[in-house]
């Protein structure tokens, strides 16, 4: 059995207190040892490093980060045993298939090892938590358990799939959970009563509010879901031109007014002009889905405003905050069909369905990411602030500044 040293960024349960540090790990007989090859940050880290968290200031120290790519280095003696499925793998027998790891092999994690009912997801009091109760993967190194490997949380990457999009499976399968969980009504039956269609509407469409990686993910989404057309609201002209580098003319794009430092009446009258714009450019009709991928809290009001007038538009939220929705001209989601929907983490399906598409070539993150190399040489505050050109942070453990 091996020891690693390895370098890790500690989070130690206080807002702002996170040290370089080098841990020790041993490879136990049920668990795996990961060399981590890229680890994005999550915006829950960035909330975490700021404020501290109620979920995870118990467990410190402790590493965060959950969005990214490993390779196998160790496998116990004993996980081929590990075959009593818990979670996602409740109540069946874990194949050998599956347990048969080796080394040399790349895979990617379901973070949230939770409990399920009918299928779904459970959000309260799951299992455990990569990141939180478990390190997580802003290390060179990390100690895979066995409540990990028995709720099937580890996921295989095939080698057509790049490092960049394997770290981004989950942020992508977050937001396909979310569209997912989008009830379109798609008609009646023989009662009145009403049919539902869950995903992006096809041939609808589509608004993103926000620009970066996630916003990217979400409009590429769309599209692979049928909406015919997609428009981002952008705050610059820098991040339109973004934009069109990185998606092309796939996507149409409108630059919202700058609206800091304004009262909230002043603020309404300006949301006011970006609704009447929008409609516009989608001939009075609006939007059949409208997504918040942005953590300002007027996103989620706007996006209330955004819906198409026949009342039938849903929406889908990625983080951020409702508490200036009241200030919103909600009647249209009182009435009728309209509705949001959040999203908090992702099932095993969703992250599966996420790495088949960019198995098959059906999807693509390339230069999703940052193009900026984060290493430990920096220091932990730059790394869980940085705003990154607008595009997710990845932290290379084993790169080297020069």
């Amino acid at each position: 059995m091996s020891s690693y040293h390895s370098k890790a960024f500690l989070y130690h349960g206080r807002p702002e207190q996170v040290t370089l540090e080098t841990i020790d790990l041993n490879c136990g007989p049920n668990d795996l040892i990961v060399k981590v090859l890229m680890c994005a940050r999550c915006g829950t880290d960035k909330s975490i490093f700021l404020h501290g968290h109620k979920n995870v200031d118990p467990y410190a120290p402790v590493v965060l980060g959950h969005e990214l790519i490993g390779i196998i280095v160790e496998v116990g003696d004993n996980v081929k045993n590990c075959n009593e499925g818990i979670g996602y793998a409740q109540g069946k027998k874990l194949s050998s298939e599956y347990l048969n790891f080796s080394s040399g092999e790349r895979v990617t994690f379901q973070s949230r090892i939770a409990r399920y009912k009918n299928g779904l997801m459970l959000i309260p009091k799951p299992i455990a938590n990569l990141s939180f109760q478990i390190n997580g993967g802003y290390s060179q190194y990390m100690k895979v358990p066995e409540e990990m490997i028995r709720s099937e949380s580890v996921i295989r990457v095939p080698k057509n799939v790049t490092d960049e999009e394997a770290c981004l499976i989950e942020p992508a399968a977050c937001a396909l959970e979310s569209i997912y969980a989008t009830p379109h009504p798609v008609g009646v039956d023989n009662h009145g009563r009403h049919i539902y269609k869950a995903g992006i509407q096809t041939g609808g469409k589509t608004c993103i509010i926000g620009s970066g990686t996630v916003g990217m993910i979400y409009a590429s989404l769309a599209l692979l879901e049928g909406a015919e057309e997609v428009i981002m609201i952008v705050r610059s002209a820098k991040k339109k031109e973004l934009i069109h580098r990185i998606l092309g003319n796939k996507v149409k794009v409108y630059i919202a007014p700058q609206l800091k430092d304004m009262s909230i009446q002043e603020y309404l009258l300006q949301e006011e002009k970006i609704v009447h714009d929008l409609e516009d450019m989608t001939d009075g009709y609006l939007f059949d889905d409208v997504v918040s991928a942005c953590s300002d809290p007027n996103a989620q009001r706007l996006m209330l405003k955004l819906y198409t007038r026949e009342g039938y538009g849903v929406g889908a939220c990625f983080g951020g905050t409702h508490s200036l929705v009241d200030q919103a001209d909600i009647d249209q989601n009182h009435y009728r069909c309209a509705k949001t929907i959040g999203t908090s983490g992702c099932s095993t399906d969703a992250m599966k369905t996420i790495l088949q598409w960019l198995h098959e070539g059906n999807l693509s993150f390339k230069n999703f990411t940052s193009s900026r190399k984060f290493t430990f040489d920096d220091s932990p505050h730059e790394f869980f602030t940085t705003s990154a050109e607008g595009l997710k942070p990845v932290l290379y453990p084993w790169v080297e500044e020069t």
